[in-house]
C-alpha cells in the first residue's frame, strides 16, 4: 500500500508539472526497485552476396566471409506487477558506424509491429568493424560496387533481420536477473603518434627521430553486465572497452575480434549466450599497438594466433574473471531508469582558410578527367568541409543535433554518444559519475548528421587542415562536425543527467 501511495504521489506530481510546461523535471524522480526483465535474440546480418566494404578511402568487394556479422539484441524492462515501469532496446551491431538515418529509419521499419515497444528507447550501436557493409549508397561511387548488393537493397534486408530479432527479445522477455563487474585486457591503444615540431598523425612512424611520444591516455578497463534467467543461467552478456574493432583489414566481411570473443564465451557458457559487444569513448584508440609491434606479433603467433584472435582471448579471459566473481552477487530488484533527451551542441566553425582549401581540392579533383581510386571519398569529405562555411556564413549549421541515451541499471549508468569520441571525454564522464561504475556506449545512433570524430584541443593543435586528408587526421574540421566546446557540452550534459537519476 505505502509502495502504491509513494508512486500514485510520483504520478500526480508529474501530471501537475507537465500540466506547467515542466515536464523534463521527471530526470530527477527517483529510481525505484522493480522486477527486471530480461529478453535476448541475434540476428546474422550477413548477406549471402557480395557486399562492397567500408571504411576505407576507396570501396573493397567483400567476397569471402571471414567471420559472420551479427547484430545481438537486449530488450530490458522494469516491472511492477503488470505495470511497465521503463524499458530499454540495445543493439550491438558488428557495422563501422550507425550511418546518418539509419537509426530512425529501422525505427520507422519497427512501427507497430510489437505492441508495448517504445521505439524511443531502442538504439543502434556499431563496433567500427571496417569489414562491414556499406549502408550509404553515395558513400563511393556507385560504379564501384560492381557486381556486389547495393547499399540501397542491403538496408532494407538488414532492417528485417534485425526485427525479428527485436522481435523474439520482445516476445521471449521474462523475470530475470543482473551482475556487473569490471575487469581488464590490454586491447586498445592511443594511435595518435607525436613528433617534435608538434604535429601528430594517426598510427604515425615512430622510428624516426623527431618522434616524441604517444598523444594520450589508454584504458584497459572491460566493463561487463552480465543477464541471467529466472534459474541464474547466463543468458545474455554486454561487454564496452576502449577499442574499435580494428585487429584485422582486408577484403573480406569480418566482425573482427568481436567474433573471437563470442567464440570462446559460447565455448564456455553455451551456444545460446548473446554477446553484445560495444566500443567505450575510443576516437583515438585502435587495437594496433604504435610500440613493441615486432614483439607484440612474435608472441600472438608463438600462441598460434592471429592479432584478432589474440584480442579475442584477452578479453573472452577477462569476461571470465569477472563473470566468475560477481556471480556472487545476482540481483533481480533493480531500478531500470532509461532517458532520452535531444542535445544540441555547438558545431565546429569552418575557417575562412580552411574553406579555400577545401574549395581548392574540390577544384583539383572536378578538373581531372577520371576520378582516382580514392578521389571520389577525398572530394566527397572536403566538399562537405565548403558547404558547412557557406551555411555557417549564412547564419546555418552552427549547432549538431544529437539523441544522448541514460540509463540507470541498479549501480551502473550507461550512456551513449554517436561519435568517435576521443577517451579523454569518457575518463571525465566516468570520473564524474557518482555510479558505482560507469558503462560508455559511443558510435550509437547518428540522427541527421554524420558524426565522425570528436577530438580534444591537444589533438587538434597537432596540425591544421591540408590539401592532404591525412594530415592530423581525426582531429581536423573535415571530420570533425563538433570540436573540443561541444564535447565539454556532451560531457557535462551526460554527467548531469546521470546525477539525476542517482539523487534519490
Amino acid at each position: 500500500m505505502k509502495a502504491n501511495a509513494q508512486r500514485f504521489g510520483l504520478v500526480l506530481c508529474h501530471a501537475v508539472l507537465a500540466a506547467c510546461g515542466l515536464g523534463f523535471v521527471q530526470a530527477a524522480a527517483p529510481a525505484q526497485a522493480a522486477e527486471l526483465w530480461i529478453g535476448a535474440a541475434v540476428a546474422d546480418i550477413t548477406p549471402d552476396r557480395p557486399v562492397p566494404l567500408t571504411g576505407n578511402t576507396a570501396v573493397r568487394i567483400g567476397r569471402e566471409i571471414h567471420s559472420r556479422l551479427k547484430a545481438n539484441v537486449l530488450v530490458l524492462e522494469s516491472r511492477d506487477g503488470q505495470q511497465s515501469l521503463d524499458q530499454a532496446i540495445l543493439i550491438a551491431c558488428d557495422l563501422c558506424v550507425i550511418r546518418p538515418g539509419i537509426q530512425e529509419g529501422f525505427r520507422k521499419h519497427l512501427a507497430g509491429r510489437f505492441p508495448g515497444l517504445d521505439l524511443s528507447k531502442l538504439f543502434l550501436a556499431a563496433t567500427h568493424t571496417h569489414t562491414a557493409p556499406v549502408l550509404l549508397q553515395d558513400r563511393y561511387e556507385e560504379k564501384d560496387y560492381e557486381d556486389a548488393m547495393q547499399p540501397k537493397e542491403y538496408v532494407p534486408w538488414l532492417y528485417e533481420q534485425m526485427a525479428v530479432a527485436v522481435g523474439k527479445a520482445w516476445t521471449s522477455r521474462a523475470a530475470g536477473a543482473v551482475a556487473w563487474g569490471l575487469g581488464h585486457a590490454v586491447a586498445g591503444h592511443n594511435r595518435r603518434v607525436v613528433y617534435s615540431d608538434g604535429t601528430a598523425k594517426m598510427h604515425g612512424n615512430t622510428s624516426t627521430p623527431e618522434f616524441r611520444g604517444i598523444e594520450g591516455y589508454e584504458d584497459h578497463g572491460v566493463h561487463i553486465l552480465c543477464f541471467y534467467d529466472s534459474q541464474k543461467r547466463l543468458k545474455a552478456a554486454a561487454l564496452t572497452l576502449a577499442t574499435t574493432a580494428q585487429a584485422e583489414g582486408g577484403s573480406q566481411v569480418s566482425a573482427d575480434f568481436w567474433h573471437d570473443v563470442r567464440r570462446l564465451i559460447h565455448e564456455r557458457h553455451g551456444e545460446d549466450v548473446c554477446v553484445l559487444g560495444f566500443c567505450a569513448p575510443a576516437g583515438d584508440q585502435t587495437p594496433r599497438p604504435q610500440l613493441n609491434r615486432k614483439s607484440e606479433q612474435r608472441m600472438h603467433e608463438f600462441r598460434g594466433l592471429t592479432y584478432s584472435q589474440e584480442i579475442g582471448r584477452r578479453v573472452a579471459d577477462a569476461f571470465e574473471d569477472v563473470a566468475g566473481v560477481i556471480a556472487k552477487d545476482i540481483r533481480t530488484d533493480v531500478p531500470l531508469v532509461h532517458r532520452v533527451q535531444p542535445l544540441e551542441l555547438p558545431a565546429r566553425i569552418v575557417s575562412e582558410a580552411e574553406y579555400a582549401v577545401a574549395k581548392k581540392v574540390c577544384e583539383t579533383i572536378d578538373a581531372k578527367p577520371a576520378l582516382g581510386n580514392s578521389d571520389y571519398w577525398t572530394r566527397t569529405l572536403y566538399r562537405s568541409v565548403a558547404e558547412r562555411y557557406l551555411a555557417q556564413q549564412q547564419g546555418e549549421g552552427k549547432t549538431y543535433e544529437m539523441e544522448l541515451h541514460v540509463l540507470r541499471l541498479g549501480d551502473v549508468a550507461i550512456a551513449t554518444s554517436p561519435f568517435e569520441l576521443f577517451l579523454d571525454y569518457g575518463v571525465q564522464i566516468e570520473a564524474r559519475s557518482p555510479a558505482v561504475q560507469t558503462f560508455q556506449i559511443q558510435l550509437a545512433g547518428a540522427s541527421r548528421q554524420h558524426a565522425y570524430y570528436l577530438p580534444t584541443p591537444r589533438a587538434m593543435a597537432g596540425g591544421a587542415l591540408d590539401d592532404k586528408p591525412f594530415t592530423n587526421y581525426s582531429a581536423t574540421v573535415m571530420s570533425n562536425l563538433v570540436g573540443p566546446e561541444g564535447g565539454q557540452v556532451l560531457v557535462d550534459r551526460t554527467v548531469e543527467t546521470i546525477r539525476e537519476l542517482w539523487k534519490n
